[in-house]
């Protein structure tokens, strides 16, 4: 069998093993998420004001600003929303594959109130993890980045529109000098917690998405740093290739 070059071993274990870190990563801070609202209990709307610190809503999305955003795709109101624009390879270098590259992808935000039965709270989510429900949207032609083709483009988009249900998880700030108009208080983001959060579903549903992602996430990462791991220890000699696979090499 040929021998591998040892800085193509090289450049890829190193590859592998930056990737599979930030992927644990961001695995972690998913997992931390979803652990840290599951140890939460939300609290009605109308008595945000009267606590101190994190804080958990739940209840209907209601309009702050004058003016609403509108999503990038579908033109839908939303004070929340997210797009990604996904483009066939071949598309963009004229190789074959079924491989699918984003090339365009945002979050839009602005500020509005959640609302039950007792009242409502304002909620600022600058700062925030947004979690949306996000599916394929039709079309395409009319998009202008680089040479995409409509018929191997993809288009997603998530959105949080008014009447929505949403699970809120921040720190309760009062709103002196730097807060949202006329508003007593709202949540934002806060040194209290390193979690604020906002999904367009309810807690148990957020919870999942979070340790659910979490967990694949953390797979993934774990598998891309234990084969990074192994090319390491063929280009420092400890393990070689074989016809048959690896074979350690004895001290």
């Amino acid at each position: 069998m040929a021998e591998i070059p040892q800085p193509v071993v090289g450049a890829a274990a190193l590859a592998l093993v930056v990737i599979g870190a930030y992927i644990t990563y961001k695995a972690l801070g998913k997992l931390q998420r979803g652990w840290i609202i599951w140890q939460s209990d939300p609290i009605n709307a109308g008595d945000v004001e009267y606590e101190n610190g994190i804080v958990e809503v739940q209840g209907e999305v209601e309009q702050l600003e004058d003016e609403l955003l509108t999503t990038k795709y579908t033109d839908t109101p939303a004070v929340v929303h997210e797009y990604k624009l996904q483009v066939h390879e071949e598309n963009r270098t004229g190789d074959q594959g079924t491989e699918w590259e984003t090339v365009d992808s945002g979050t839009e935000a602005q500020p509005f109130y959640v609302t039950d039965e007792t009242g409502s709270v304002a909620v600022d989510p600058d700062g925030a993890t947004v979690s949306l429900d996000v599916e394929k949207v039709s079309g395409g032609s009319e998009i202008d980045i680089g040479p995409v083709d409509a018929s191997t483009s993809k288009r997603y988009e998530g959105l949080l529109p008014p009447g929505e249900h949403v699970h809120v998880f921040g720190q309760k700030r009062d709103a002196q000098g730097d807060g949202l108009g006329s508003e007593r208080c709202y949540i934002g983001d806060g040194g209290e917690t390193d979690t604020f959060s906002i999904s367009d579903t309810t807690e148990t549903r957020t919870i999942v998405r979070y340790i659910g992602g979490g967990l694949s996430s953390l797979i993934l990462g774990l598998a891309a740093l234990a084969v990074g791991g192994i090319l390491a220890l063929v280009l420092l000699g400890q393990l070689e290739f074989s016809d048959i696979g690896l074979q350690m090499i004895p001290l």
